[in-house]
């Protein structure tokens, strides 16, 4: 040995590493161990150990050994919680950390009965990798030994195996046969170049690993067993079980998946939970600790578990909050929506989106589509039973059924929704316009003129029917009409009896058309125009009545118009949003008027054009 250069030469062995290749200059030149051994030669064990090009060439200068061989089998350490292997770029958590494997069997052949044996013993690079667990040569499984955290850096095989020629043969003897799993030829293959599956090389290979052993582990031990309960050998398997999947790429990796959740409904008493369906790969993918990306199976996972299971909205999933779920339990959309659990089951099972078996089932156990059990749900809290109306208005029982039979308020027939115990209602949209529009007509005052007398009382006082009152009130034809500030709705309006007194007691069937352009928020020409069908159609059909020159609508017209259009300034106040916001919705889900806007001179959208995003 000199200074300058060693001698003799001892060449790089394919597959072995910078440190096991300078444990056995160490072991040649002077009979000693690494560390003692890099001192003398200036080589910094900690660059060389970290993979550093500095200490690699210092090295195969000393050895004449040409240094791209060598750093080809390199682990260079990026910032001391990263490595890259050939552009492969993973944590430590790849690596096999405090423990360094061995085949006993593939170190007996090194030795080969040198006089040297610690010269000629090669550490495997592969050994390094956590998911290569048996050796491709032997079909044995890998050996480990654990040491402290000096000789987990140096990984010297001459002090943590010891054992040479005949004890090394007995540690192989009764080592079980065993084939590689073929994720492990694939993390081989793919260090080497190969190509494999493509959705597994579309990730990180320490992500392919990783997500390929959980669903694996949990195929193959169940949703119980805890990731720290698992030897080695059984990693081995769980990539084994999980390797069939996931080389079908997220196709695969859900029907493991459907596979999960069968399994668990199987055994399941009450409601399905995420933990009992996918054991420890819901658990690391949930994980508030997760630092690292695991890839994509956690969005394929999110979104098999939106697909399948009671999700709420706003809850956080797998690191994500859920906005609007696909779908959800009924005892969830209930509690979120705030509608009572029993009416919103009566009401879908009325308008047939549950069977009559999940009605008898528990809230829980029912999973429903989201946006049409929220659409449903909105139409429950917009229901207002008739037997609230004359709080809500200030009206008597009496004038409730006038507006009703008049067609100013439209009861809530269609939909399903009068077979789910909401018998009688109407909306609540209806019964707000109805109030806004009473501001609108009657002028505020603080005191009854003396000519003037409360709505509730002129029926009274002048023999007429509630009913013809409260059309002509609707209609305009009263010149004069105030409400007193202190009293709310139809009890605070005041009329002039002599007014009420003029009015004809012949049937009409509902309103005048013009009241009914107020009433549905369409001005006078536009209405007219809808009317001479110059839109191509009937929208809104009239009758004749004798004595009447203009036509009048019928409460039926009414509440099929209000089923089939809207108007730009009510669909404002379903959708409770901005004007820009409703103008941003439509125009992104390209929604047109029905009708030119020009040419009718209003904004008039169908309702089955709207899109779900309106949350109508």
């Amino acid at each position: 040995m000199t200074m300058d250069k060693l001698y003799p030469s001892l060449p790089f062995a394919p597959g072995e590493t910078p440190l096991s290749w300078a444990a056995r200059l160490a072991a040649l030149h002077t009979g000693g161990s690494l560390r003692p051994f890099l001192n003398d030669m200036d080589v910094p064990f900690m660059r060389l150990a970290g993979g550093h090009p500095d200490a690699i060439r210092r090295l195969c200068d000393l050895a004449c050994q040409d240094h791209k061989v060598v750093e080809h089998n390199t682990i260079r350490s990026l910032d001391g919680r990263r490595f890259e292997l050939r552009g492969e770029v993973f944590s430590k958590d790849f690596m096999t950390g405090r423990a360094t494997r061995f085949c006993p069997a593939c170190l007996a052949e090194d030795e080969d009965g040198a006089s040297r044996p610690h010269a000629r013993r090669r550490g495997r690079l592969e050994w390094l990798l956590a998911p290569v667990r048996v050796c491709p040569r032997h079909q044995q499984p890998l050996m480990e030994r654990l040491h402290d955290a000096q000789d987990d850096l140096s990984r010297e095989l001459q002090m943590l195996v010891p054992e040479t020629g005949s004890a090394l043969q007995a540690l192989a003897e009764p080592l079980p046969e065993r084939s590689p799993s073929p994720l492990q030829d694939y993390v081989l293959g793919r260090l080497e170049g190969v190509k494999g599956p493509g959705w597994l090389d579309d990730q990180g290979i320490e992500q392919a690993v990783r997500a390929t052993e959980m669903l694996g582990a949990v195929l193959t031990f169940g949703s119980r067993t805890k990731a720290a309960e698992l030897e080695q050998m059984d990693w081995d398997a769980a990539g084994q079980a999980g390797w069939r999947y996931v080389t079908s790429g997220e196709d695969g990796v859900r029907t493991a998946l459907e596979q999960l959740l069968e399994r668990a409904r199987m055994t399941a008493d009450g409601p399905l939970r995420r933990l009992s369906a996918y054991g420890m790969l819901y658990s690391w993918l949930g994980s508030s600790k997760l630092s690292k990306d695991p890839g994509p199976i956690r969005d394929v996972l999110r979104e098999h578990i939106l697909d399948n299971l009671d999700v709420q909205a706003g809850q956080l999933l797998l690191g994500t909050a859920v906005v609007n779920p696909p779908r959800s339990s009924l005892a969830s959309l209930a509690a979120s929506e705030g509608v009572h659990s029993a009416t919103l089951k009566n009401a879908l099972l009325a308008k047939g989106m549950i069977t009559e078996a999940e009605a008898e089932l528990p809230g829980s156990h029912v999973l429903v589509d989201y946006e049409t059990g929220k659409a449903v749900s909105e139409e429950v809290k917009r229901a207002v039973a008739v037997t609230l109306l004359p709080q809500m208005l200030n009206a008597s029982r009496n004038m409730v059924a006038a507006l009703l039979d008049g067609g100013i308020l439209t009861l809530l027939h269609d939909g399903g929704l009068s077979n789910a115990k909401i018998r009688r209602a109407v909306d609540r949209e209806q019964v707000n316009a109805l109030l806004t529009r009473l501001e609108r007509i009657a002028m505020p005052v603080s005191k009854a003129p003396g000519t003037m007398v409360r709505l509730t009382k002129s029926a009274a006082i002048t023999q007429k029917n509630m009913h013809l009152v409260l059309a002509a009130l609707f209609d305009g034809q009263f010149r004069r009409v105030m409400r007193l500030e202190t009293t709310p709705g139809i009890g605070g309006l005041l009329v002039d009896p002599k007014e009420i007194k003029a009015l004809t007691s012949l049937s009409r069937p509902g309103m005048t058309a013009s009241c009914a352009f107020m009433m549905l928020g369409i001005g006078e020409a536009a209405g007219k125009r809808l009317l001479a069908e110059k839109t191509g159609e009937a929208v809104l059909e009239t009758v004749s009545v004798p004595g009447e020159a203009e036509p009048w609508v019928t409460p039926e017209a009414m509440a099929c118009f209000r089923s089939k259009f809207v108007t730009f300034k009510s669909l404002l106040i379903e959708a409770k949003c901005k004007q820009t916001q409703l103008k941003w919705i439509l125009a992104a889900h390209e929604v047109k008027p029905a009708f030119d806007a020009k040419t009718l001179g209003a904004i008039l959208y169908r309702r089955a054009d709207l899109p779900k995003a309106l949350e109508l």
